[in-house]
């Protein structure tokens, strides 16, 4: 079908097309390689088969928003079956009615599904045009050039295709295929003269224009936000497959250099994620800082974290100390510090990005590098030096909370089956006190062999390692794991999430190792072993909130639910719940720091409760449940309460 000439005119423009690709896919690679090493290598096969499967069934994308998800899965699937559509195509333009598939069932059924799948993209164009330039959701307000580029060049290959059918019919003994359904229906649509006729000269025309926009996609690829159809894969293979949002330990005493105050300090996963990232709006969705108002975007944070990688080209090849810093040059201090660290821009990143690690980096740099932190941590930090606490209050009095109920300490019985972990908040809170009086009278009701380390417990360290703060937080859990060490145990039951994670996830690298369970886990166990006995509660089913330390970070979701179902109460689910849980605002530090741009995030998800009609909100966590009860004395809500699941069980004790 092409001349000689044209046949020339291919190869150069294949080469062209290849050379301009390499030369930006080097240049990429350089970047992501001027970033510290890190080691993701391990359990190459379950890398391997997870990212195999994820990207052939594209879970990633239809897990979260299942309507948009098909539609990215339908152009996916399409592009792999028009990968030999397009070999196809180019072996007839080298020789006319060659077929690399045969004439016969393969070639058919090849032709079939195409034209079902160009119909689906098609279809799948038109949907994302009115998502992105019509309708334009919250998270997708910047119209972006690129994208419409991209669609424009998937609508000319999918038309370009089913034309190019339609116009093989007009050559002479040409046979219509019942497989070419769509190509059919628009060789049914040509006028007269055209269908009439042998259309060479149309043949020819599309051949090239599909060929050339398939190259020239290739090639945009390359050098757009699109570049994680390639990236991405790759970023998912070298994903974290240990705890989740993992903070690496710090070594003070031999490290010069803490955090991340350049962005050669940021990992090479780090920087994989910047190439690696759609810019889908999946992380604003959901996360609490952008959705109240506030200064952080998870998507715009990487967004300038690349923008920065690649204006620095420079000054890496030349003068890497001449970098800017990332902290106030490139990221704004106010977004890092509006990251409650929820991990929800993490869970439903469709590419496994790993937004929180680069957030942490900066706030490591920021505390222990320039001592810059939020005014409010002063307080934070010097009650956790001073007293072992965040409030700083008294070390002698952590056990008062206890001493009317008979609770022994661990340095009295010497050993026990369950060592409660009781924590700050359930320590000296008022509010958490309650929940450390109900879960210790179910333990005695249960007949449970525990104890508890009174005064000699001090904090985990999880408000100090959140908010930068490696030292306090190293120091805190050294003291405790040095303190544990006395006494025989089974198992370590705590009501706080934050505790759970930080025991049982981060305690292992200093050399602590442990069996914890969340006080959820260990009432659900006595409930179902008949220990605890209860009656069908009073009322109506309260609103659940999963705490994100305990649902997202550690995957327990059915515990607390299946212990709120022996009372008889099946609750009522909030427009956010399990692995999309909206965060309280108290994680990260925020605890202890004023929110004082936008809404308070305590204040949003007390809408989210209210707005399923329950008359109360029951969750797992000492923090979630003083974040609700102020927000519900902010906000008026009077007749609403909040109470924790151990204080739910224990009003309705048989």
């Amino acid at each position: 079908m092409l001349s000689t000439i044209e046949k020339v005119l291919f190869v150069a423009a294949v080469a062209l097309a290849l050379l301009l690709a390499l030369r930006e896919f080097l240049r990429k690679l350089r970047l992501v390689r001027s970033g510290r090493p890190v080691d993701r290598l391990d359990r190459p096969g379950t890398r391997l088969a997870r990212t195999a499967l994820q990207v052939l069934f594209q879970t990633p994308v239809i897990a979260q928003r299942p309507v948009t998800g098909f539609f990215h899965a339908f152009i996916f699937w399409g592009f792999l079956v028009f990968l030999g559509v397009t070999l196809n195509h180019v072996a007839e333009g080298f020789s006319a009615g060659l077929s690399l598939f045969g004439h016969g069932a393969v070639y058919s059924a090849l032709l079939f599904l195409a034209n079902l799948f160009a119909g689906l993209i098609i279809v799948a164009v038109a949907y994302f045009f009115v998502r992105r330039y019509v309708v334009r959701v919250k998270s997708l307000e910047r119209p972006s050039w690129q994208s419409l580029t991209v669609l424009s060049f998937i609508l000319v290959l999918m038309v370009s295709f089913l034309y190019y059918e339609a116009f093989k019919m007009t050559l002479p003994g040409a046979p219509r295929i019942p497989a070419n359904f769509l190509a059919n229906l628009a060789f049914a649509g040509l006028p007269a003269a055209l269908a009439g006729a042998p259309q060479h000269g149309w043949l020819t025309f599309l051949w090239w224009l599909h060929i050339l926009v398939i190259m020239a996609f290739g090639v945009f690829i390359l050098y757009s936000k699109h570049l994680h159809l390639l990236a991405g894969p790759v970023n998912l293979f070298f994903r974290n497959l240990g705890v989740k949002a993992e903070i690496p330990v710090v070594d003070l005493e031999a490290q010069e250099k803490f955090g991340t105050p350049q962005v050669t300090d940021l990992t090479r996963k780090d920087l994989l994620d910047l190439f690696s990232c759609a810019e889908c709006g999946r992380c604003d969705d959901v996360c609490p800082a952008f959705q109240s108002g506030k200064a952080l975007s998870p998507r715009t944070l990487l967004d300038k974290l690349k923008q920065h990688l690649l204006d620095s080209e420079k000054e890496l090849r030349r003068d890497p100390a001449a970098l800017k810093k990332l902290l106030g040059e490139v990221v704004s201090e106010q977004e890092v510090w509006d990251c409650t660290t929820c991990g929800a821009c993490m869970q439903v990143c469709p590419m496994l990005n790993e937004h929180i690690a680069k957030i942490m980096g900066m706030r490591q740099y920021a505390v222990l590098m320039e001592s810059r932190f939020p005014e409010e941590f002063q307080t934070l930090y010097r009650g956790l030096e001073n007293q072992g606490n965040p409030w700083g209050l008294g070390a002698d009095s952590r056990f008062d909370w206890a001493k009317d109920l008979g609770v022994p300490l661990l340095a009295e019985k010497g050993e026990c089956d369950i060592l409660f972990w009781v924590g700050c908040a359930g320590s000296y809170d008022q509010q958490s006190q309650k929940t450390s009086r109900s879960l210790a009278r179910l333990l005695q009701h249960a007949g449970c062999d525990f104890a508890i380390l009174g005064a000699e417990e001090t904090c985990c360290g999880d408000p100090a390692r959140r908010s930068g703060m490696e030292y306090l937080y190293q120091m805190q859990a050294r003291q405790n794991i040095e303190t544990l060490k006395r006494y025989t145990f089974r198992r370590i039951v705590t009501a706080c999430p934050h505790g759970v994670h930080v025991l049982k996830n981060e305690y292992p690298k200093l050399g602590g190792s442990y069996e914890v369970l969340h006080h959820s886990e260990l009432l659900l166990e006595l409930l179902e072993q008949g220990r605890l006995r209860v009656r069908p509660a009073a009322g109506g089913a309260p609103a659940y909130h999963d705490p994100c330390y305990l649902g997202r970070y550690n995957g327990i979701y059915e515990a607390p639910r299946r212990a709120l179902a022996r009372l008889g109460l099946r609750p009522r689910e909030m427009a956010s719940s399990r692995e999309t849980s909206f965060c309280c605002g108290a994680g990260g530090g925020g605890m202890w720091k004023e929110e004082k741009t936008g809404k308070r995030i305590s204040h949003c998800r007390l809408e989210q409760a209210a707005a399923t009609g329950a008359g109360a909100v029951v969750t797992s966590c000492p923090f979630c449940a003083i974040m609700f009860h102020d927000a519900i004395a902010e906000t008026g809500r009077e007749g609403m309460t909040s109470l924790d699941l151990a204080q739910a069980i224990e009003e309705n004790l048989a």
